[in-house]
């Protein structure tokens, strides 16, 4: 068995109280032999009681040989369960030795993790308020582009923000008099929006601005276009007395007449039938 440095002092104790016990059956048998070289001892005893005495003596010596030998090795038992007892410990220590090394290093571990993540959780909340500020950028740019919700003519729709003010500035124009300019605005608008919301009206406006213009045959006809397409329109009435009076003068009275006299029928309460009325008398 080998022995540890932290356990050498109790070791050596041992050892030596061990090795003291074999010396005393020899300093027994060398007083022996000093009494029985003595004269004084010699005259004393026979050569009988003196065979009796070292048998005696020879006895003594092997039980205290027996009892030291046994005493040694139940001291050498001891030593060896010390022994065992003490690499036990050992194992134990380096075991836990091994383990505060290991939490050690989960510690570090766990703490370079958690200056990562905070890290992460910078940048994360970096990048976040830079994606809000190009969100609010680009929400800023397109939401002029964004298609709108209007009213046209008591019904809601929606149309493109270039799509409403070509619709308005066509309609500006047509009411400041430039009539040639709001034709030319409604057809452009018409062209670039086929569908668009507007394209009732756009017609209509288009009719309107050149019967102003005393174009009264493609009034005609523009307005002829408009109540076929729109015959359920608001301003359908309103077309047909225009068709009804660009008739009247290109001189197709006995056209305008029946042209009135539909408009009197199928619009009854529209603020054009009177008109109408009355324009249908003059013909008669």
């Amino acid at each position: 068995m080998k022995l540890t440095p932290g356990r050498t002092g109790a070791a050596k104790a041992i050892m030596s109280r061990a090795q003291a016990l074999p010396r005393l059956p020899l300093l027994l048998i060398a007083a022996a032999a000093l009494g029985a070289t003595s004269p004084a001892r010699a005259a004393l005893f026979g050569d009988d009681e003196a065979r009796t005495a070292i048998i005696e003596l020879r006895g003594r010596f092997e039980i205290q040989n027996r009892e030291s030998a046994a005493r040694l090795a139940e001291l050498n038992q001891r030593i060896d369960a010390l022994g065992q007892r003490l690499d036990r410990l050992e194992q134990v220590s380096r075991g836990q030795l091994e383990l505060q090394n290991q939490l050690e290093q989960l510690r570090q571990e766990i703490a370079r993790l958690r200056g990562q993540l905070e890290i992460q959780t910078n940048e994360l909340a970096q990048l976040q308020r830079r994606q809000r500020e190009i969100y609010a950028d680009l929400d800023g740019r397109i939401k002029p582009f964004e298609p709108v919700s209007v009213q046209i003519d008591g019904r809601t729709a929606t149309v493109e923000v270039d799509e409403r003010k070509a619709y308005e500035t066509a309609l500006a124009a047509f009411r400041g008099g430039d009539f040639a300019g709001s034709a030319a605005a409604f057809g452009a608008l018409r062209s670039r929006w086929p569908s668009s919301a507007y394209g009732a009206n756009a017609l209509y406006w288009i009719g309107s601005a050149q019967f102003a213009l005393k174009d009264y045959r493609a009034a005609l006809a523009t307005h002829q276009q408009f109540i076929a397409r729109h015959a359920d329109h608001p301003r359908a009435a309103d077309a047909m007395l225009s068709v009804a009076l660009s008739q009247i003068e290109t001189g197709d009275k006995r056209g305008a007449r029946r042209t009135l006299e539909v408009l009197i029928e199928k619009y009854p309460d529209s603020p054009a039938a009177p008109q109408a009325r009355e324009r249908l008398t003059t013909l008669k």
